[in-house]
């Protein structure tokens, strides 16, 4: 794959602990075992053997979409119904690995190799291509506004790009025609950007792992803004936003994670548990976020409310968990790059236990 990655992965049970306190810089590490009659834990085999999904998401609907990047296809599945369906990429060996869905359903996707810009209308199940202005932009993480438009990292050009499209036009035409491209010059050179997000009020958030820095395009304007981020070198990665606007993401240089109050300008730090750090992040219901730990075959979650870390054992060895997103009921679903699957972690039954499943809860608090 090329110079673009991402994300996360699953797990099983929830601690209870009661209130205390703790001196700062404290933590306290707790393993127990956990047995119950149900798991809260669902893996579903892709068909395509050695599909290497490296996104997910999932509709309003409930069904979940899946990117396959070596297969070159889009997969869809229908959790009501058990049923997996995938689709074939219209440009083959489009290297496609990121994906967003737009406010009428429509799955919206990066082609590294096609430098393209495509587009799966999942109600008629065809594809649309949009040639990129310029060759070689190499597209790669990708979100949609509020208002529809698609924002997206043209990683060698280093800018962020808009493509725009009037509301009820006509189909749009190969090449964006009746679509628009704005491309915006990211102030720091070899910046690296990725993890794009939007927040209330639409304007765009990245990490910049070349630029060592957080950055935020202003929508309205154009403009982009960027905070340094300490250590040098912290090789940053991740992005989401919480209910109250603060950004999160992940140093993976020091393991820590990391939030970012664009109001006053503050950063926190919460060392993340583990020896190898955290791939991506999604963020769920109450502002809990949840991380991948590509490399220990695990899942964490964070309250950010107690600081606590709690850990979730993936069944499939070495799954190389990557991508992850939350549903609407706060279920939590991932792809395994090496296990060709996708996983769901029910929240609703993590509240009663798992079966058989091994929990690590790590406690630390903020430091001074």
């Amino acid at each position: 794959m090329k110079n673009n990655s991402r994300q996360l992965a699953i797990g099983s049970w929830q601690l209870a602990i009661g209130s205390f306190s703790l001196p700062t810089a404290y933590c306290l590490l707790l393993t127990v075992a956990v047995f119950a009659s149900d798991t809260p834990l669902e893996e579903f085999p892709i068909p395509t053997p050695m599909s290497s999904p490296t996104d997910i998401a999932v509709d309003r609907n409930g069904v979940v979409w899946i990117m396959e990047y070596i297969a070159n296809k889009i997969g869809r599945f229908d959790p009501s119904r058990n049923i997996f369906d995938e689709y074939e990429i219209t440009t083959s060996k489009s290297e496609s690995t990121n994906m967003a869905i737009d406010r009428e359903g429509n799955i919206w996707f990066t082609e590294q190799e096609g430098n393209q810009l495509g587009k799966f209308n999942t109600r008629a199940l065809k594809f649309e291509e949009f040639d990129l202005p310029s060759p070689d932009s190499n597209p790669a993480s990708i979100a949609v506004d509020s208002k529809g438009n698609i924002w997206f990292v043209e990683w060698n050009r280093n800018k962020i790009t808009k493509f725009a499209q009037p509301p009820h036009s006509p189909p749009l035409q190969k090449g964006g025609i009746k679509g628009r491209f704005t491309a915006y010059d990211i102030p720091t050179k070899m910046s690296q950007p990725s993890g794009l997000v939007t927040d209330a009020k639409d304007n765009i958030w990245f990490v910049e792992r070349g630029g060592n820095k957080i950055g935020m395009l202003n929508h309205e304007t154009g403009k982009i803004k960027e905070y340094n981020i300490h250590p040098a070198f912290s090789m940053p990665i991740g992005t989401v936003i919480d209910s109250k606007g603060n950004v999160w993401f992940c140093r993976l240089k020091d393991k820590k994670l990391v939030k970012f109050n664009p109001s006053t300008g503050e950063f926190k730090d919460f060392s993340l548990p583990g020896t190898k750090g955290a791939q991506s992040m999604a963020i769920g219901k109450n502002d809990d976020i949840y991380l991948s730990m590509r490399y220990e075959n695990k899942i964490a979650k964070f309250d950010a409310g107690s600081g606590i870390f709690t850990e979730y054992n993936i069944p499939t060895k070495d799954s190389q968990p990557l991508a992850m997103t939350v549903d609407s009921n706060g279920s939590v679903w991932f792809t395994m790059m090496s296990g060709n699957k996708i996983g769901k972690l029910d929240v609703s039954k993590m509240e009663n236990g798992a079966k058989g499943s091994e929990l690590k809860v790590k406690i630390t608090l903020p430091k001074e």
